[in-house]
């Protein structure tokens, strides 16, 4: 399964995608904002849209939902959790499995940024490569979603589950475009970490359709909410007052620390 990024103009700095089988051309559309957008990257690249994937409810996620599926007649897929909040012709369960295609996903429940929320996961059990996670606002480049509608103990949770699933050469695809933000945020309190400078160099000079995919094993090195045990950020949240053992408290402190950046 393959995948097309595409940043959407006049957004909140929002990426759509579409996920896509390169044997038949089927193609998902994720969280769309732009249905025309969508439409015209599909018609480009020639794929079809037969399924709407949606990671969560808020408005910029499901912007063109109805106008997607109007055009395409392609049914929608959500998480169970939203039911309530938005329309959907399936509602999807923790692990449930999606085909697309000659190619099948895993759908998670990924609680946290909001109440209801989920993401989806391929796993290419002969080229490692070929792995992603489309994970909406739950896990950026470099951060990990806010948590103004949800909590950030439970988000703790779900990174900490999401972590010991993905594999190294996993290639993340989150709903926004704030590498170059997350980066300065990082360098910002951990001006020495190589990985986040060298990074920032290259992706700052592209455009947001332009910016290089990053990978699991990239995320590890500059996400300092992957960073948890480091010395570093237990120096930085004990600052805050907080509990050296605990890394949830840790998660806490540093999801306000970016709040108030």
């Amino acid at each position: 399964m393959q995948i097309l990024r595409t940043h959407v103009p006049n957004s909140a700095n929002n990426y759509n995608h579409l996920a896509y089988c390169p044997q038949t051309r089927v193609a998902a559309a994720i969280d769309p904002f732009s249905a025309e957008h969508l439409i015209n990257l599909a018609k480009a690249h020639n794929v079809v849209i037969q399924q709407i994937w949606v990671t969560h409810e808020h408005h910029d996620h499901i912007r063109h939902v109805g106008k997607l599926k109007e055009l395409t007649g392609a049914p929608v897929f959500a998480p169970t959790s939203c039911r309530g909040k938005l329309a959907a012709d399936h509602w999807l369960h923790d692990e449930q499995q999606l085909f697309l295609g000659e190619h099948q996903i895993t759908h998670l429940l990924t609680p946290g940024h909001t109440p209801g929320h989920g993401v989806y996961i391929y796993t290419d059990t002969d080229q490692n490569d070929n792995d992603f996670i489309l994970s909406g606002d739950t896990l950026f480049n470099a951060g990990v979603g806010n948590v103004n509608s949800g909590d950030a103990n439970i988000l703790c949770q779900t990174v900490e589950r999401l972590a010991a699933r993905l594999t190294p050469r996993s290639r993340l695809y989150s709903g926004h475009d704030y590498l170059v933000t997350n980066l300065r945020f990082t360098l910002h309190h951990w001006p020495e970490n190589l990985w986040a400078q060298q990074t920032l160099l290259v992706v700052e000079q592209q455009t947001p359709d332009q910016r290089n995919v990053q990978r699991w094993q990239d995320e590890s090195h500059y996400n300092l909410f992957l960073n948890l045990d480091s010395d570093r950020v237990k120096q930085l949240t004990q600052i805050q007052g907080v509990d050296a053992d605990s890394t949830r408290q840790r998660f806490i402190a540093l999801r306000r620390l970016r709040d108030q950046w």
